[in-house]
């Protein structure tokens, strides 16, 4: 069975679909009346981001990607990265932003679904990074590197957890300030990745048939 991708109709009526379903629920509620109260557990929001996940990968085939195929400007793998970079900068000021909004009201409460905004704004840079750059690392290997590159690629999340071990004391200044630390670093991570792919040229090698 050939692993084709589902028909742009058949994603814009699952979405669709996904779509009426909440509109309709919330119309429910309103015309029924009354409220609950919902207690959720920060494992609970975490659940948010595999979620997002799925969400987000077809919504940029359908809205992004393939739109700019059809123009003739297919967006690279290294322009997508990029982009993804930046946006994990804006899920960490929007972190921030709500740290600091915390702190500032002294209770230390909002609304949990302002915890949305920055879990979708980080999972559309995860889509964007992650996956197209473990796709690009593999292409761009040579056939006998490929397992080699691969492990490398993994390599880079345990250095990823390692700094975040390194800077967890950090914590004693503020949270807002440790996602602030978080959103320069992502900067400068973000500039050196543009300054390299600038001058980057790759070359495709794919395995044998």
């Amino acid at each position: 069975m050939a692993n084709r991708p589902l028909p742009r109709r058949t994603t814009l009526a699952i979405l669709g679909l996904l779509g009426l379903w909440g509109i309709g629920t919330a119309v429910l509620q309103l015309r029924l009346g009354g409220t609950e109260t919902i207690t959720m557990l920060p494992a609970q929001i975490a659940a948010a981001n595999p979620l997002f996940v799925m969400i987000v990968i077809p919504l940029l085939n359908v809205l992004v990607y393939q739109p700019l195929e059809r123009r003739g400007r297919p967006l690279k793998p290294l322009q997508r990265m990029t982009i993804g970079m930046f946006l994990a900068v804006l899920a960490f000021v929007t972190v921030a932003l709500l740290q600091a909004r915390i702190e500032a009201e002294g209770r230390g409460v909002i609304h949990v679904l302002w915890q949305i905004i920055p879990y979708f704004i980080l999972t559309t840079a995860e889509v964007l990074v992650s996956v197209t750059g473990l796709e690009f690392a593999y292409t761009q290997a040579p056939r006998a590197m490929k397992s080699t590159i691969m492990g490398f690629w993994l390599l880079t999340f345990s250095f990823g957890n390692v700094l975040v071990a390194f800077l967890a004391p950090l914590q004693a200044l503020s949270l807002a300030t440790f996602f602030w630390i978080f959103a320069g670093l992502m900067v400068v991570a973000a500039v050196v990745f543009v300054v390299l792919a600038a001058r980057y040229r790759g070359k495709t090698y794919l395995q044998q048939s």
